[in-house]
């Protein structure tokens, strides 16, 4: 007997049982991460965060701190950004952080994390209308781009946690 007459041919149910075993697996784990985890592209031309243009979002974990990226869906935003638009920003300030804004820049505990207030004209408003100096209450976040002309929470103030879609990575 040869090598190849030696070997026999696993029985058509047992190859069954394996196949149905791996696609149940591979479909487990295929909406595991279809559940937890969203990729993100910027389009954008001027981007508020130069370097980043392609985050991976993960929607279960919503535990900000201070420096981390985060993703949130846009509301009240319009008619620069849809309500539900994803969006991605830095998360400057937590609760209890004091914000300065300013004209010349943005501080966040006396550090500071941003140019002034360059947008305010394109808004249609004068920059002191801005200007402002609060406590991030608890239940919201400070979020901001690093470019001069990100709208960010340097116009439209606190973000509520709510609106949190996930923490997000840098891919590139």
């Amino acid at each position: 007997m040869t090598g190849a007459a030696a070997r026999r041919r696993e029985p058509w149910g047992r190859f069954a049982l394996k196949a149905g075993a791996l696609l149940v697996a591979l479909y487990a784990a295929g909406a595991y991460v279809t559940d937890r985890y969203r990729i993100g592209i910027d389009p954008q031309i001027s981007r508020c965060l130069p370097d980043t243009r392609v985050v991976l979002i993960d929607r279960w974990d919503k535990n900000i701190e201070r420096g981390q990226l985060v993703a949130f869906a846009a509301n009240g935003l319009t008619p620069y950004f849809k309500n539900g638009t994803t969006m991605v920003k830095v998360a400057d300030g937590v609760p209890g952080d004091h914000v300065a804004v300013g004209e010349a820049a943005v501080t966040v505990n006396g550090a500071k994390v941003g140019e002034g207030l360059a947008l305010a004209r394109t808004l249609g408003r004068q920059a002191g209308d801005f200007a402002r100096e609060l406590v991030v209450s608890p239940g919201a976040i400070w979020v901001m781009g690093r470019t001069i002309d990100s709208f960010d929470s340097r116009y439209w103030g606190e973000l509520p946690v709510a609106q949190i879609v996930g923490r997000a990575y840098r891919l590139f």
